[in-house]
């Protein structure tokens, strides 16, 4: 089945997308992403626990994998005596290493999100042509990697102009917030000794012990800043790309899959709703000036997850009171 599909030697083929899916780029070598992949169940759960691993899950399977190194290391020895370091002070040595409690409540968030999406997906497009074809099984399994690849690696086994609206615009939310649990992790577990340190300190007026409030202040002020990127991106594309919407006979060139290729341009997803005339993404499609928008906005949207304002990287108080003695310590 694999040489049938996958044109050359299957072995690059399974090398590269296994390390397009860990890195969360997207790129395949089929012209039609993943859809000749869709009943496969193996390779799809595989790739899904790669996506997971290599973004999202990251910072869980790190713990993970130092918390059971901890647990076979020998009693008293020096890689045992590291791991419980780490765990004891992850931000103190690695920006995406948390405290168990974030490192849970990461997990659950991220769980939660992937069961949302995936039962949105099986249960709208239940009737749908696209996938009556696949049995229960291998359509659970298809949902949950189009539920993974849909916040960050840029894959689908659909063709996703003809699924449901109802999960085109499930999946355009997904893109959006792909960045937040993380994000969101790192900003709330930056504190060592009660004082905030690394790239990502906090504003002084936010409090991050009132954890709910400071959450929700914090996903206000991203809103706020990330939505005005978006409208523009939108409204430029509109302008630029104006002689094809107003065309009748290109029904793929309207507001929501222009909105929808700005979402997943700015949140560095790379997930479209497509054109009938081309295997690539809708982007394809667009003008020079049009192409150069989304451009601009996969490089501001790969900047989103930067804070406000630069602070100093991780720095053991001792020696930044040797460089200031007259300042507490980040």
């Amino acid at each position: 089945m694999l040489t049938d599909i996958v044109p050359g030697d299957k072995n690059w083929w399974a090398f590269y997308t296994a390390q397009s899916m860990t890195d969360n780029l997207g790129f395949t070598l089929t012209p039609d992403n993943m859809a000749p992949f869709r009943d496969a169940v193996w390779p799809l759960l595989l790739m899904s626990f790669l996506g997971f691993a290599g973004e999202t899950l990251y910072p869980v399977f790190l713990r993970l994998i130092f918390w059971t190194t901890s647990k076979l290391a020998p009693r008293d020895s020096p890689m045992r005596e590291s791991c419980a370091f780490l765990l004891n002070h992850p931000r103190r040595c690695y920006t995406l290493l948390f405290p168990g409690g974030t490192t849970w409540a990461l997990f659950g968030i991220i769980f939660a999100l992937s069961f949302v999406d995936t039962l949105l997906i099986v249960v709208l497009d239940w009737h749908n042509p696209e996938v009556a074809s696949l049995s229960v099984g291998k359509r659970v399994v298809a949902a949950l990697f189009q539920a993974v690849a849909s916040r960050h690696a840029g894959m689908t086994p659909y063709t996703l102009s003809k699924v449901h609206p109802a999960v085109q615009f499930s999946l355009l939310v997904m893109m959006y917030i792909s960045i937040y649990p993380v994000a969101l992790s790192v900003r709330t577990s930056n504190t060592y000794e009660e004082r905030s340190v690394s790239l990502y300190a906090s504003e002084a007026q936010y409090d991050e012990k009132k954890g709910f409030s400071y959450l929700l202040r914090h996903m206000q002020q991203q809103l706020s800043f990330d939505l005005w990127y978006i409208f523009l991106g939108i409204f430029l594309l509109a302008v630029s790309e104006s002689s094809k919407i107003q065309d009748r006979n290109e029904p793929s060139f309207e507001i929501f899959p222009i909105f929808f290729e700005v979402v997943s341009a700015y949140a560095n997803v790379g997930i479209s709703l497509g054109h009938p005339s081309t295997t690539a993404s809708l982007s394809a499609k667009f003008s020079v000036v049009g192409k150069l928008i989304i451009c601009a906005m996969m490089i501001r949207g790969r900047h989103r997850a930067l804070p406000s304002k630069l602070d100093r990287a991780v720095m053991l108080p001792d020696e930044y009171l040797l460089e200031n003695p007259e300042e507490e310590p980040l």
